[in-house]
């Protein structure tokens, strides 16, 4: 069985661990459980492609904090595939992603934004269930940054599971269409 690398990549505290736990075992982790992610971890989730493959997802899920950034960019080599998270009632986040995660991505692995790799990648904006804010703005203000790379935007909630359906099949499609 075929083996890909993804990151989720985003800033400290946005929900990465929090959406892979939900995505890898169908369940919430425990708020009082939670830990910010040190370094990365690690986990794998099975996927039947569309094109009748079945591949297992190998996940990097990186913190957030920069004092850890050295070693992870030897951790971004190779990875075909990814996830973008912010926090959306924190919007310095999203200006994150594109300020300082997609440039560290590109400086260090062979991917290239601007020459259409962000077609590999999805921006998710995470808990929206705390959103206090109109939906619209946040995704108008998605889709403006998203979409000059080419990237896929969704709204999640890690917390509720809404809109991880919708990202699952958005994700699966990804990664079928980079499967070696």
């Amino acid at each position: 069985m075929a083996i890909m690398k993804a990151v989720v990549l985003g800033e400290t505290e946005v929900g990465k661990t929090s959406f892979t736990t939900r995505w890898t075992t169908g369940s919430f982790p425990d708020p009082n459980a939670l830990k910010t992610t040190v370094g990365a971890s690690f986990d794998t989730k099975r996927v039947d492609l569309p094109s009748g493959k079945t591949m297992t997802l190998s996940l990097w899920d990186f913190g957030g904090q920069l004092r850890f950034i050295e070693a992870l960019k030897g951790m971004i080599r190779g990875a075909k595939i990814g996830l973008f998270f912010f926090d959306v009632t924190k919007m310095a986040t999203l200006d994150s992603i594109f300020g300082y995660w997609m440039p560290t991505v590109e400086t260090n692995s062979s991917l290239d934004f601007s020459a259409g790799d962000g077609e590999r990648f999805i921006l998710v904006g995470n808990k929206i269930d705390l959103l206090n804010l109109p939906f619209e703005e946040v995704v108008e203000e998605m889709n403006r940054l998203a979409e000059p790379y080419g990237m896929e935007t969704q709204l999640i909630s890690a917390r509720t599971g809404i809109g991880i359906e919708s990202l699952d099949y958005k994700f699966v499609e990804i990664a079928d269409r980079y499967a070696e």
